[in-house]
């Protein structure tokens, strides 16, 4: 059973989390498991619903199985085996990219159930939620973060004093800026949007990409639609916008989802005036754009420390291998090493994903470019060479010893990202 509560007007822990979506989680998990005493602060009550696409990718699917999950995860999720791409009327079927680390196959699961399952695993290896509590602002002493001020849920104030905070509270981080962090401006940011459909074809074990969304002069947008099947009698379907787009703010991304579902109704059975779950709209920053990552006595996880992919929008997997790798130098420090540990990680982080995120963002600018986003779509349809590496680098499932052309491409953006590391 998962805690809820804090006891009297103040408590005391090793780690504070910030936070209790995957990131948060996967932190909670991991220092709970090294012994340490661990309290979870989430604003929401579960269950809770998230504006994504539900898909857990091979890369997070890894990260589930090293936490313990891999039984629970696949019973609560729906097998992808592969991806269809789709650009008007061509279509193009791909399996997932072969990885000697990695599963074969991705899941769909709704994040108000996958959130769920992973704080429950980390309230077993001994953390505590206090769930509808939120972290209002930090205690900061002598220029070191000891906590937080809480805010229960009936109003009352608590405090919670802890060694190191860990910042999981994700994109719009208010607990975050107040430490500090701050976005890269210039650097290209997500819009996304998503709905639930009954379809027949709920579960089919291939989500479909559509790669041809175009503004209301025809000229073709950086981003794309998705169709998951969730498997339960519904498909989640949505459009990422990047804000390379000409005109972005003048976009209604609302109405680039209506087009779509228009399109996709014929094809997967669907009632356009019965949807079956509410909208949910979300602005996400990518590809390592917020910084710093990390203090004397904290560290920034997940969508907080902008570590979703600038190719798909997507960061369940980065925010659980982040939260990982910031339990790890928090365990280092609270073992004996003391707060210099926490400067290991962000260089941690970019070495996990600075390439990827250098790439990505390169990528996006180009996109932004209506002629070029609509000759990839048209090129990524008709050769499998194309789609292949393409999917292998937009998923970041580089195989170690490979000179392929995703390897090849990645290494190069390696090292451009040494040299330039903020274009």
């Amino acid at each position: 059973m998962l805690q809820t509560g804090l006891r009297g007007g103040s408590t005391e822990t090793d780690v504070l989390v910030v936070g209790g979506g995957p990131a948060g989680a996967a932190a909670a998990f991991w220092l709970a498991s090294f012994g340490h005493h661990v309290t979870v602060a989430e604003r929401r009550t579960f269950p809770r619903s998230k504006g994504c696409g539900d898909l857990i990718t091979p890369r997070a699917v890894r990260q589930l199985t090293d936490m313990g999950l891999a039984e629970p995860a696949a019973e609560l999720g729906h097998r992808i085996e592969s991806i269809r791409l789709r650009n008007h009327e061509r279509e193009r079927l791909l399996n997932w990219p072969s990885h000697p680390d990695l599963p074969p196959a991705a899941l769909v699961a709704r994040r108000r159930n996958l959130d769920e399952l992973v704080l429950a695993r980390a309230d077993a290896a001994g953390a505590h939620l206090r769930s509808g509590y939120e972290a209002a602002e930090p205690i900061v002493e002598r220029g070191f973060v000891r906590g937080a001020v809480v805010r229960t849920p009936d109003g009352d104030t608590r405090t919670v004093r802890a060694e190191y905070v860990v910042v999981a509270d994700g994109a719009n981080s208010s607990f975050g800026r107040s430490l500090g962090t701050f976005r890269t401006r210039d650097w290209p940011v997500a819009e996304a949007i998503r709905s639930y459909w009954r379809s027949p074809r709920h579960d089919d074990h291939r989500m479909e990409v559509c790669l041809d969304l175009t503004d209301r002069t025809d000229h073709a947008l950086p981003g794309f639609g998705w169709v998951t099947p969730v498997g339960d009698g519904t498909v989640n379907i949505g459009v990422v916008m990047l804000s390379t787009a000409r005109d972005f703010k003048g976009i209604n991304i609302a109405h680039l989802l209506d087009s779509l579902v228009d399109d996709l109704a014929p094809r997967w059975g669907l009632e356009h005036d019965d949807p079956a779950g509410v909208m949910r709209v979300s602005r996400v920053p990518m590809g390592g754009s917020i910084k710093p990552t990390a203090g004397p006595t904290f560290v920034v996880v997940g969508d907080a420390a902008a570590t979703v992919s600038p190719f798909l929008g997507t960061g369940i997997d980065a925010a659980y291998e982040s939260g990982r790798l910031a339990a790890d130098v928090v365990h280092e420090a609270l073992d004996g090493a003391g707060p210099t540990a926490l400067q290991r990680y962000p260089r941690l982080l970019e070495q996990a994903g600075a390439a990827h995120h250098k790439l990505g963002r390169l990528w996006c600018r180009a996109l932004g470019r209506p002629t070029v986003m609509r000759q990839f779509s048209a090129a990524a349809v008709r050769s499998s060479t194309i789609a292949d590496t393409a999917l292998r680098v937009m998923t970041a499932s580089l195989r170690p010893n490979v000179h392929g052309p995703a390897e090849i491409a990645v290494r190069a953006a390696s090292a451009l990202a040494k040299v330039a590391p903020d274009a």
